[in-house]
């Protein structure tokens, strides 16, 4: 019984697609869209000057090379960040000195 159920278990393999994050040349998609567009921006915008083409190339090198670490290190951190952002106006980040201390229920249920 316990072979069968080892063969059942290896027969359903997760496709790698399934838990790996999407990320585009190793950072998110959205910051690489973000570098791409600020780079376009810089270089085509301001105009076709070399301080515009080195200031985008060193962007494009320095940025992406650190986004691609913080991908590393949790895929999801950009947009992590950015939801947090949209929840710091509803909490306090400490206590209020003049809060009461939160009600504490008994352990043993009253009877009626």
């Amino acid at each position: 019984m316990s072979q069968d159920r080892q063969d059942t278990i290896e027969a359903h393999v997760i496709h790698a697609s399934l838990y790996r994050p999407v990320l585009f040349a190793g950072a998110e998609p959205a910051v690489v869209v973000l570098e791409a567009t600020t780079a376009f921006a810089l270089v085509f915008g301001i105009g076709l000057h070399v301080a515009t083409v080195l200031l985008a190339a060193f962007y494009l090198t320095v940025v992406h090379s650190v986004m691609v670490w913080v991908a590393k290190q949790d895929a999801h951190m950009t947009a992590l960040y950015v939801r947090s952002l949209s929840g710091r106006d509803f909490y306090a980040p400490h206590g209020s000195i003049h809060g009461s201390a939160a009600p504490i229920p008994p352990s043993i249920p009253r009877g009626r």
